[in-house]
């Protein structure tokens, strides 16, 4: 193969590895949302400084009468708490919250007829769904434009995630690693389809994350420095979230109970060994409900903290970090979660914070939809029974006279498929646009939830970095804001890092502040510091790798690439980056076996069948090379994928027939 027949191939791959990383990447929004989301506006780089951060175990320094903080008091689950508690255990299993999670397809509540949609069309990939000796089976197959049928794959579900009032996802065990299905069943609308977010042209599996299972799954324990390998069983005591999730580790308190040891007399009336949170202050009670329902706009990770690590009854933002939007950025209504908008209701704002989650939700039990309404219009009388309400008798009438209906209506304008959720800003003027002006001045585009005193200024503003990083990461480039939202993040992670050089987290976010800023060799430098605190880390090595490659360092993202395939050989994700950096290499050898062990695995990636279609053209196998392209073009799920498949590979034959 000649030189310039080989440089054309690279320009090639590195064009198919950047349109596959941008379409690949961890669900960013469309560019039209971010535009509706983000104001134009200006801001002020703020200089922090970062003194050294103390490391001590909240759970045994934070003062609290509840004794089951400690981490050292064990977790019983459920069956343990029933043996005294069987009624709130029963009513709690019946809520969303006690049916987090399920062995799949264990309550028959997803139907498998074709009402359901099942097989269902998604573009030219058909999904469908059998029980098959007591398991449930998700499959992905499709076909090529003359009908032959190409080798289906096959998704073996083990844990079905969510209660299923709106719906559910689905957890496969490939080893120790989990994954979502692309398959999801929605509720609301009685059928499946594919699961929100999922690209079948470009990915059929995504890594389940810590951060799902921690709010749908009683226990889990993930293995160091990966990010979807667990140990199994998943939750070894029960698969639901349970009772201690809101109340704490429950060994101390059975002991105490089935001891008869008296209660502590310097609390009369209060029982120490567990957490109750009606006798906890209304932030701490709160935390308790933020741990899951607090989406913000992100999430951080405390330094040296896992969420798990969070015990009810201690503060979370000793554990996680949440940010919201600015209260004067345009995008502030635009949150689905239902804790973020309660923030903003004027029912809680009037009122100096009263409004608590369970000022209207018992979490014990579920009431039906008709009770529930009756329910809720008691608590909004229960403070608004002497004021008449503002709206027209007409709208009054069209919402037969119901508080939720109007002040709390449903919004199908989400970013979930299928679902519509319960507006939670409780407008007081509902009939009325929300209002919106110019964005934040002379501030950051978010602001952090915790409003503490608890966390120095150097801890809050690491924190506010990471996700400023984040949240840049999503904007479009040419947006004003984009820049000055850069510049702020910056300044914070440099004094983070300096003042923690082991804080991968804070490394990672300031490579991608460094990517964003058309620095990729900062970035580069940046991830050899995270390297070297960190060197098999999979969240480190999956960052060296992208930042390396923009780099033109392809070398050390091929290396990083594949530590990336030992410390994870069943992710497809990895594998399909490390074939095309080969071929950007100059590998076609070691593409080619990458491809055909890709295809095993997946014969209905296009990515994979345009590089083998590219390797067999250039071995002479022209018929075979068409035809692998041809397959490719029509698992594509877009035009412009198909375009872009069509476009390289007649380059390709183009330089081919050129040096021939």
């Amino acid at each position: 193969m000649n030189k310039s027949l080989l440089l054309s191939l690279l320009a090639i791959a590195i064009l198919v590895f950047s349109a596959w990383w941008l379409t690949n990447r961890p669900s960013p929004p469309s560019l039209a949302q971010v535009d509706a989301m983000i104001a134009e506006s200006s801001a002020q780089a703020t200089d922090a400084t970062a003194p050294k951060q103390t490391t001590s175990d909240p759970r045994l320094t934070f003062p609290t009468i509840f004794r089951n903080v400690k981490p050292e008091v064990a977790y019983v689950g459920d069956s343990n708490c029933a043996q005294c508690h069987q009624e709130l255990c029963t009513t709690f299993h019946q809520h969303p919250m006690g049916r987090s999670a399920i062995l799949a397809g264990a309550d028959e509540l997803e139907k498998l007829d074709a009402e359901a949609m099942n097989p269902c069309q998604v573009g030219p990939y058909e999904m469908s769904v059998r029980i098959e000796d007591g398991k449930m089976i998700h499959s992905l197959s499709a076909k090529t434009s003359d009908g032959q049928v190409l080798p289906s794959v096959d998704y073996p579900t083990s844990i079905a995630i969510g209660s299923g009032t709106r719906g559910r996802s689905y957890l496969v065990y490939d080893g120790d690693s989990v994954w979502q299905s692309p398959v999801s069943w929605f509720s609301t609308k009685s059928r499946w389809d594919i699961s929100p977010g999922f690209d079948l042209g470009t990915a059929t599996q995504r890594p389940t994350m810590t951060e799902c299972l921690y709010c749908h799954v009683n226990q889990h324990e993930k293995i160091p420095d990966t990010i979807n390998r667990y140990e199994l069983p998943l939750s070894k005591m029960q698969l639901s979230i349970g009772c201690e999730r809101c109340h704490g580790p429950g060994d101390l308190h059975s002991q105490e109970r089935t001891e008869g040891k008296p209660l502590d007399p310097d609390h009369p009336g209060i029982d120490t060994s567990i957490v109750n949170p009606k006798h906890l202050s209304d932030d701490l009670q709160l935390s308790i409900c933020a741990q899951c329902h607090l989406a913000g706009k992100s999430r951080v990770k405390r330094k040296d903290r896992l969420a798990h690590d969070f015990r009810p009854g201690l503060p979370l933002e000793l554990f996680i970090n949440a940010f919201l939007a600015h209260p004067e950025a345009k995008f502030k209504n635009k949150a689905v979660g239902h804790f973020d908008q309660m923030l903003q209701a004027k029912c809680r704002t009037a009122n100096g914070g009263k409004l608590l989650c369970t000022t209207c939700h018992d979490p014990h039990q579920k009431l039906e939809s008709q009770a529930a309404q009756q329910q809720y219009i008691n608590d909004c009388k229960s403070c608004h029974q002497t004021q008449t309400c503002s709206e027209t008798q007409e709208a009054r009438d069209k919402q037969q006279d119901n508080c939720i209906h109007c002040h709390m209506p449903t919004n199908s304008n989400t970013n979930i498929a299928h679902t519509s959720l319960t507006d939670h800003r409780i407008m007081r003027k509902p009939s009325q646009p929300a209002a919106s002006n110019d964005g934040p001045q002379d501030a950051t585009v978010l602001v952090p939830y915790f409003q503490s005193t608890l966390l120095s200024p150097a801890q809050q503003d690491r924190d506010l970095g990471i996700a400023l990083a984040g949240f840049a990461d999503k904007m479009p480039p040419n947006l004003p804001i984009k820049r000055t939202t850069l510049e702020q993040a910056k300044s914070r992670l440099q004094a983070a890092v300096q003042a923690s050089p082991e804080d991968i987290d804070a490394w990672i976010a300031l490579s991608t502040v460094e990517i964003g800023s058309g620095n990729p060799t900062g970035a580069l430098e940046a991830m050899q510091s995270a390297m070297r605190a960190s060197p098999k880390n999979e969240d480190v090595l999956a960052q060296l790798s992208f930042v390396a490659e923009v780099a033109g360092r392809l070398d050390l993202s091929i290396g990083a690439l594949n530590d990336l395939v030992a410390i994870n050989p069943s992710s497809t994700d990895y594998r399909l980056k490390r074939m095309v950096m080969q071929v950007a290499d100059g590998d076609f050898y070691q593409a080619q076996a990458e491809s055909q062990e890709l295809l095993r695995i997946n014969p209905l990636q296009p990515t994979a069948r345009l590089i083998s279609a590219m390797c067999l053209y250039g071995q002479g196998e022209k018929a075979a090379g068409r035809r692998e392209v041809e397959i490719a073009m029509n698992l594509a799920t877009s035009q412009q994928q198909k375009a872009m498949i069509q476009t390289w590979f007649n380059r390709f034959v183009a330089f081919q027939t050129k040096a021939e």
